[in-house]
């Protein structure tokens, strides 16, 4: 007896932390799920499953054999949906989350490659970090453009790109300080504007460059990271941005970049695991994929 299809459930229940989710993600009823476990459980000769009130919990025989097989059913799946994407249709929306600043400034050449294939509507959520792994988890999204790198093993990701930071100053005050050395304490003189009170991409450039934390006055929080460039430019203070957001700002001369180039950020593309068997999302991710590094090919801002 083949005991495929049981793996299957059972590697989407190990994932899914919840009989119901899982059901609903495989299109079965509560019942039939239950049974796919109990039949395993049976074979393995082991609980594989602790029952919780909000979900199962997996037992080190359920880790070990998930371990073993899931990457085996997940290939399996992909080449079913490989065949089936080349015998159908893959008609129908695809949500995409990440952040706006990069998908206003560098993936519009693979969004529109995948909309004018006119196999896919589009649905583009934005977000920071928590919010675009929350729209994978919950379901919201099937495919992601995130700067952070995934910590669990539910999802799958490869690199899509690289994104650089820059410090600039606005033209007034960053002329001036032309041949000065920048360092820490220099800037602490001037006001920053920031993304929000942890100061993230200046917290990053201040520990990479300096070696030290920003003491700057905060002269305005901006939860778009795409205005901060905008109110450097009227004449307010500095900040750090990602390259693609202040590469046409520097080319104009409306910002100053100041001090030696910050570090690199990966940018990745990312899933849940068992979303390329829908062969909508394989095949948006192979467009998507094929306009790898798009901002990192282009040229860095001086």
């Amino acid at each position: 007896m083949s005991y495929l299809t049981q793996l299957k459930t059972f590697v989407e229940v190990y994932r899914s932390g919840n009989i119901t989710r899982a059901a609903s993600r495989l299109h079965m009823s509560q019942p039939a799920v239950t049974a796919h476990i109990q039949a395993m459980e049976a074979i393995v000769g082991k609980e594989l499953f602790i029952r919780k009130a909000r979900g199962v919990e997996p037992t080190p025989i359920a880790d070990d054999l998930a371990l073993q097989v899931a990457s085996h059913i997940d290939m399996l799946e992909q080449k079913v949906a490989s065949i089936r994407s080349r015998a159908s249709t893959d008609h129908g929306t695809l949500h995409l989350a990440g952040p706006a600043e990069y998908l206003s400034f560098v993936a519009g050449p693979a969004l529109a490659n995948l909309l004018q294939a006119d196999k896919v509507n589009l649905v583009i959520h934005t977000g920071n970090k928590t919010n675009i792994y929350h729209l994978l988890e919950s379901d919201v999204a099937e495919l992601a453009i995130t700067a952070s790198e995934p910590e669990e093993a539910k999802y799958e990701y490869q690199k899509l790109d690289r994104e650089r930071l820059i410090l600039v100053m606005n033209r007034v005050q960053g002329r001036l300080l032309e041949g000065t050395t920048i360092t820490a304490e220099l800037l602490n003189q001037y006001k920053v504007v920031a993304y929000d009170e942890q100061l993230p991409l200046i917290r990053r450039y201040f520990s990479d460059v300096f070696n030290t934390s920003c003491e700057s006055a905060v002269a305005a929080i901006c939860p778009d990271i795409r205005a901060i460039s905008s109110i450097i430019k009227a004449g307010i203070g500095y900040s750090v941005l990602p390259d693609y957001l202040c590469k046409e700002g520097i080319a104009n001369g409306e910002l100053i970049p100041i001090g030696d180039p910050g570090p690199e950020n990966d940018v990745y593309l990312v899933w849940k695991k068992g979303a390329l068997r829908n062969p909508r999302v394989d095949f948006a991710k192979d467009v998507i994929s094929a306009f790898a590094n798009l901002n990192y090919l282009s040229e860095y801002p001086d």
